[in-house]
Parts: C-alpha cells; structure tokens; sequence
C-alpha cells in the first residue's frame, strides 16, 4: 500500500490550528486562571480580617468594658471628657467673639469725631481687653510702700519735713510706673498709681498754699523749681527741632 500521498502531521501541532481557536482556547484558560486567583485574594483579605477583628477585640475589650452602664468609673471618665470638650470649644467662641469686639471699639476709635466718642470707645475696649497682671509690668509693692509713706508724712511731720523727704524721694518713674505696656489702650490710670499721683499732688498744694512763716517764700519757689526739674517737662517737638531737642536733652 503506497503512503506516500497521505497527509502529513506536524508531531508539534496541539490545539487548534486557526487563531480564532487559539483566542478562544486563551480566553478559557485566563478566565479561569483570574477566577482562581480572586478567590484566592478573596480568602487572604477575609483571614486578614478575622485576625484583624480578633486583635482589636483583644485591645478595646478593656476600653469597651470602662464605658459600660454599670461601670461608674467609665461614665465619670467619659462626662470629664465631654464637659472639657465644650469647655474648650466655649472658650474658643468666647476668645473669638472678645477680639471681634476689640477689632470693633479700636475702630470707632480711630473714627471718632469727638473727644466724647473716643473715650467712651476707649472706656469699651477698656473693659474688653485682657490685660496682664500690673504687678508684672511695674514694681507695685514700692509704690504702695512710697504712698503709704508719704500718707504718714502729711499727717505726723511737719511742712519741712515733707518737702525734705519728696526732694529726696520724688521721682518720675517710681518702680517703672511709666511703663507703655501699663497704660496701652487704657483710658484711665492703675488705681494705685492715681492715689500715688494725687497724694503727691495734694502735699505740693500744701507746700505752695502754706501761709506758714517756717517756710520763706524764696525756699517755695526754690523747691519747686527743684521738683520741676526732677520730673521734667514734656515737650513736643516737630521734626525741625527733633535734633535740637535731644541734643539739648543730652546736654
């Protein structure tokens, strides 16, 4: 029998022959080669999440158990936690609400038209500002030390003895009284630093009204001319004769 024109096989032809098989017989096998791994992925993700579960039951079973109902100490521990919350968040309100009211009174303030405007401006800022504690900015124990002095003097010693301890004692910026920080966006002056001011006031009235013949005139006059120098006097000096006012002052 002659084999010779039989047909030929390729011993490496397996599958189909034509490329519309080979797509399909592809698209079988990746199917489910991608089926397999998604549930394989699936499974992974769903172990990672048990263990996950357990791990944090383990960790907030303990946190769970301190805000139970029954448990006093939790409830206690979660209403301290919720009153200084609100705590917080008011004091956050309130601090907002005081720095819009004194953006406000500075700018009526700067707007005013009238010295009567301005100081019941000022008077409102006045009350809405928080301010540091004056000891911190100036020595207030000195100052009441000197009032108290001076308080003692005008009622125990005589007139030469008052002007000897203020000709000693007097000066202009007692225990830093005149500190800029002290009296910024202020209309008025620290308590304690008005009754110094005012006693001091009163015992030079006393000087300058005295009819007494312990004192002479020209010893008045001296002292006072005195005192004026101790404090000085303010002077306003435009920007012609700024150079000529310090160099005078350094003089």
């Amino acid at each position: 029998m002659d084999i010779s024109n039989e047909a030929s096989v390729d011993p490496f032809s397996i599958g189909p022959s034509t490329l519309f098989g080979r797509t399909i017989a592809f698209r079988v096998l990746f199917c489910k080669s991608i089926s397999h791994l998604r549930h394989r992925i699936f499974g992974m993700l769903l172990m990672c999440l048990y263990k996950f579960k357990n791990c944090l039951r383990g960790y907030l079973s303990p946190v769970v158990s301190w805000f139970h109902p029954r448990n006093p100490q939790g409830i206690l521990v979660m209403v301290s936690l919720i009153a200084f919350l609100l705590k917080r968040y008011t004091n956050v309100k309130t601090r907002a609400e005081m720095a819009y009211r004194r953006k406000f009174w500075r700018n009526m303030m700067r707007s005013a038209l009238t010295y009567e405007e301005w100081a019941y401006a000022a008077k409102m800022l006045d009350k809405e500002t928080l301010r540091m504690n004056e000891s911190d900015l100036y020595d207030e124990e000195l100052v009441r030390n000197k009032l108290q002095e001076l308080r003692h003097r005008r009622q125990e010693c005589s007139l030469r003895d008052i002007i000897f301890c203020m000709r000693a004692d007097l000066v202009r910026n007692l225990g830093n009284m005149c500190n800029p920080e002290l009296h910024k966006g202020r209309l008025h002056v620290p308590k304690l630093i008005k009754e110094y001011i005012d006693e001091v006031t009163t015992q030079l009235r006393m000087v300058c009204d005295s009819d007494s013949e312990e004192l002479l005139l020209e010893e008045k006059l001296a002292f006072m001319h005195e005192t004026r120098h101790a404090f000085g006097r303010t002077a306003l000096l435009l920007s012609g004769a700024r150079l000529w006012g310090r160099s005078m002052s350094e003089w």
